[in-house]
C-alpha cells in the first residue's frame, strides 16, 4: 500500500517539472522571437481646420485714463473724492489755496487803475497842448509869435500825444497780467474732464504740490473710465508680424481663473521695447493692445491677463501633432533618401566660396552663416510602414498649441512617429525598424495604432 502511494506522488511531481519545462521553454522561444527595433509612439495625420495663435502676457488697463496734477503751485484746501469713487464730467476734484492767487488779482486790479487814471491825466495833456498849438499857430500867421515859440508849441504836443500813446499801451499790458492773474486763480480749482471713477489718489488736504507751469507737477490723481477695459500685452518681435489690428483674442485673467473673455486687437505700437535678459542677451517686443468686447465690474487696473491672439485660420487641411514633427540637415535628408541635389554640380564652387566666407570677419559674414545654417535645415517626419520609419520631407504651414498644418508630402490618414523626443531627433534614421508602444503593450508598426494627441 505504501509503495503504490509513492510511485503516485513520483508521477505526479514528473508531471510538474514537464509542465514547468514546456512552458519555460515557450518562453523562450517566444522571447526570441519578439520584434525588434527601436520603441516609438505613434498617431495618424487628420484633416481638419486649425488656428494659429500668438500668446502673450500683460495687464489690465482702462482705455481712456487721465492723469490729474494742479496747474498751480499751493496748499491742497479742498479734496472731496476719495480712490475708488464714481465723479461725473464737471465734478470739484481739488482745489488749492487761492489766498496768494486772490492777493495777486487784487494787485494787478490796483496797477490797472492807476495805469488808466494815469492815461486820462495824459489825455488831458494832450488835449491842451493841441489847443495851445492851435493858437500859436493861429498867433504865428499874424506875426505875433516867434519862430522858437512856435517849435516850443509842437514840442509840447508831440511829447504829450507819445505819453497819452504810452499809457494806452501799458493798460493793455495790465489787463494782460491781470487776466493772467484771474486764469491763474480760476485754475485753483480742477474739475472732472470726464465720467469715471478715482483709480489712483497721491495726495491729501494739506499736501503742498507743484504746478505744472513748473517741471512736470506733481500727480494727484488719475480718474479712468472703469466701463472700456484693455490688455496690454508684450508681443515677442518673431511673432508681432503675424498680429494685425483687428485679430479676435480670448483673454484669461489670473484672479478670474477658468474664465475666458472675448477681445479684439486694437492697437500696435510702432516702436519696440527692449530690456536686458542677462548679460549681453536682450528682449525685443512691441505692446499690443487687446481691447474687451464686453465690460465686465470685476476688472480692475493692474490685473495680470494673458491674450491668446488667433492671427491665422486654415480650414480642412492635413494636421499632424507638433512633436513629430522635427529637423535633418538637408545633405542628410538626401543621403538617406538617396537623392540627388539638383545643384551638385555647383556643390564644388559653392565649398570653395563658403571657405573664402569663413575666413572673413564682421557681423555679416555671421550673419550670412547664420541664414545659411537654417535654410541649410528640412522639416521631416517620420511615417510608419511595414514595421519601418520612413524618412519623409514635409513643409509645414502654421501651428497651434497641438498640431502643425502640413502643405506638402504628407497625406491624411497616414501613421506617424509621435515620440518620443530623444528619438525623434537623434536615433530615427531612414527604414529604422521600429516598434509602437501602446497601452503599455508592443505592437510592430504594420498596424499603425493611434497615438495620444
Amino acid at each position: 500500500m505504501k509503495k503504490r502511494k509513492k510511485k503516485s506522488w513520483l508521477k505526479r511531481v514528473i508531471i510538474i517539472l514537464v509542465v514547468l519545462g514546456g512552458i519555460i521553454a515557450f518562453g523562450a522561444i517566444k522571447a526570441g522571437s519578439a520584434p525588434k527595433g527601436i520603441e516609438v509612439t505613434s498617431g495618424k495625420s487628420e484633416r481638419g481646420d486649425i488656428t494659429s495663435v500668438v500668446t502673450a502676457t500683460g495687464k489690465v488697463h482702462p482705455q481712456v485714463e487721465v492723469k490729474l496734477s494742479s496747474e498751480v503751485s499751493g496748499e491742497i484746501i479742498e479734496l472731496p473724492v476719495r480712490d475708488g469713487e464714481t465723479v461725473k464730467k464737471g465734478d470739484l476734484l481739488f482745489r488749492v489755496n487761492t489766498d496768494t492767487l486772490e492777493a495777486q488779482v487784487k494787485q494787478q486790479e490796483a496797477a490797472l487803475s492807476a495805469t488808466k487814471a494815469n492815461s486820462a491825466q495824459n489825455k488831458a495833456q494832450m488835449e491842451l497842448a493841441s489847443l495851445n498849438l492851435k493858437r500859436v499857430e493861429s498867433l504865428a500867421e499874424k506875426g505875433f509869435v516867434t519862430d522858437d515859440e512856435l517849435d516850443q508849441a509842437r514840442t509840447n504836443m508831440e511829447v504829450a500825444r507819445a505819453a497819452h500813446e504810452a499809457s494806452v499801451f501799458q493798460i493793455a499790458r495790465q489787463e494782460m497780467q491781470l487776466k493772467e492773474a484771474m486764469d491763474a486763480l480760476g485754475k485753483a480749482s480742477t474739475y472732472a474732464p470726464i465720467d469715471g471713477t478715482v483709480t489712483i489718489l497721491n495726495a491729501e488736504t494739506g499736501d503742498r504740490v507743484v504746478g505744472t507751469g513748473q517741471f512736470a507737477g506733481t500727480e494727484i490723481l488719475r480718474l479712468a473710465n472703469l466701463s472700456a477695459m484693455e490688455v496690454r500685452v508684450d508681443v515677442a518681435e518673431t511673432d508681432i508680424i503675424n498680429v494685425k489690428v483687428g485679430d479676435q483674442a480670448d483673454i484669461e485673467i489670473d484672479s478670474l481663473p477658468n474664465e475666458k473673455f472675448a477681445g479684439v486687437v486694437s492697437e500696435i505700437a510702432n516702436s519696440a521695447n527692449t530690456a536686458n535678459m542677462g548679460s549681453q542677451e536682450q528682449l525685443t517686443t512691441f505692446q499690443v493692445r487687446v481691447r474687451f468686447d464686453k465690460a465686465d465690474n470685476r476688472f480692475r487696473p493692474g490685473m495680470t491677463a494673458t491674450a491668446d491672439i488667433r492671427t491665422k485660420s486654415e480650414k480642412d487641411v492635413v494636421l499632424v501633432p507638433l512633436q513629430s514633427v522635427t529637423v535633418r540637415q538637408k545633405t542628410e535628408v538626401r543621403e538617406q533618401l538617396k537623392l540627388k541635389s539638383e545643384k551638385d554640380e555647383d556643390d564644388s564652387d559653392a565649398g570653395n566660396s563658403d571657405e573664402s566666407k569663413d575666413t572673413d570677419s564682421g557681423n555679416g559674414s555671421s550673419d550670412k552663416r547664420k541664414e545659411n545654417a537654417r535654410d541649410s535645415m528640412q522639416k521631416v517626419v517620420f511615417v510608419i510602414r511595414d514595421g519601418k520609419a520612413i524618412l519623409t520631407p514635409v513643409e509645414t504651414g502654421i501651428a497651434d498649441n497641438r498640431n502643425f498644418q502640413v502643405v506638402s508630402g504628407l497625406e491624411e490618414g497616414q501613421t506617424i512617429v509621435t515620440g518620443n523626443y530623444g528619438v525623434l531627433t537623434r536615433e530615427l534614421k531612414h527604414e529604422s525598424l521600429v516598434r509602437v508602444k501602446e497601452n503599455g503593450s508592443d505592437k510592430d508598426g504594420k498596424s499603425g495604432p493611434k497615438g495620444k494627441r
